[in-house]
């Protein structure tokens, strides 16, 4: 067969993996807009006094959620310091074993210099018959000198060796106790704040299992909100591509500290809005940050935008509401657990280095 037709056959087949591969992640996408969509449309008719109630609760929600998330953080902590313990307290056997061995050998030598006595060796030396035995005498006395004094200096730095672990192991004991501590006080205030909220749920009576439905509605959507996002964290890393950019997209300047450039926030959105694979997501420049809102969420997250290298940048978000209740800096960084949103802007600014960003009213800036 021909290269050709070979070749012929392999085109359409790539083709046709590419189509199934976006057919596959462009699915994934809807059925998650789908369930967010389900869950939002259960909490559509909330009223004002409803979001008040329920503001409280889903903050004790969060509240008890980051414990949660704390007692699995000092848990793992803990498991590191007991391996860490184990692996100490293996070494410290094993340097006490060596020490001992080091002293029982240093004590036979000395019995047998007791033994022998000042005068057996200069009769050793001068017992000798030629130049040659003479030499090689000295010589061995030497080195049985010699090799005393390094068991001596060795047996001091197994001592000092086994000092310092012994202090590492005791500071690793007090961490755990701390850390046990920790994880305790943890468990306390998660088991108060559980019984604070069900006292809160039980004073509300007759609406206790309607309230109770409603926070795990909003629990369930800031689940998949969660999954949503960081699918779109792994999208906006090649979101920004030269065939998506409209050729006035960039505005150019000479400024006296180097090349500026600007980027409108309708330049931004539409190339967001060009990438089938993401739900719907309208950025707004303001002059001192940015707010990213996903309406099918009713979510809306507020940050601002910082370089990480020559050519990205990141847009760190600080901020947070679902509807009109306030997100806590602990559930907003696990949204983010795997990563902020990241942009690459290599297509916009080529080879330059880009130094900063400024975000101003309806527009960002680059400085390169």
């Amino acid at each position: 067969m021909s290269n050709t037709n070979r070749n012929t056959k392999l085109f359409p087949i790539s083709l046709l993996i590419i189509f199934i591969l976006v057919f596959i992640s462009s699915t994934m996408l809807a059925e998650k807009e789908d369930g967010i969509g389900e869950i939002q449309g259960k909490l559509d008719d909330i009223s004002e006094e409803e979001i008040r109630i329920l503001e409280s609760l889903f903050i004790q929600a969060q509240e008890i959620e980051e414990l949660e998330r704390e007692k699995q953080r000092i848990t793992e902590d803990m498991d590191i310091m007991k391996k860490g313990t184990q692996n100490l307290e293996e070494l410290i056997h094993k340097e006490t074993t060596d020490y001992k061995n080091k002293l029982e050998l240093l004590e036979q030598i000395l019995k047998s210099y007791q033994r022998m006595g000042p005068s057996t060796y200069i009769e050793i030396i001068l017992d000798s018959d030629s130049i040659t035995n003479f030499l090689r005498r000295v010589n061995t006395l030497r080195d049985l000198t010699k090799n005393t004094g390094e068991l001596l200096e060795s047996i001091d730095e197994s001592r000092e060796k086994l000092s310092m672990e012994k202090s590492k192991l005791d500071e690793k004991l007090e961490s755990m106790k701390q850390k046990e501590k920790e994880l305790q006080k943890n468990l306390s205030k998660k088991l108060e704040l559980a019984k604070e909220m069900e006292e809160y749920l039980s004073s509300l009576e007759g609406d206790r299992a309607h309230y109770q439905e409603r926070l795990d509605n909003i629990v369930e959507m800031m689940n998949r909100i969660g999954i949503m996002i960081s699918d779109i964290t792994e999208e906006f890393t090649h979101i920004i591509e030269e065939g998506n950019l409209p050729e006035d997209g960039v505005k150019l300047r000479f400024a006296s500290g180097g090349v500026r450039g600007t980027i409108d926030e309708e330049v931004f959105n539409s190339i967001i809005q060009s990438n089938s694979n993401l739900p719907e997501i309208i950025l707004h420049f303001n002059s001192n940050n940015v707010e990213m809102e996903m309406p099918q969420a009713n979510l809306v997250l507020i940050g601002d935008f910082f370089v990480i290298d020559g050519h990205t940048i990141k847009f760190q978000v600080e901020e947070g509401r679902l509807y009109t209740i306030l997100l806590t800096k602990e559930t907003i960084e696990d949204f983010f657990k795997g990563g902020y949103f990241t942009f690459n802007l290599e297509p916009l600014i080529g080879r330059n280095t880009l130094e900063s960003v400024e975000t101003k009213k309806g527009y960002i800036e680059l400085i390169v």
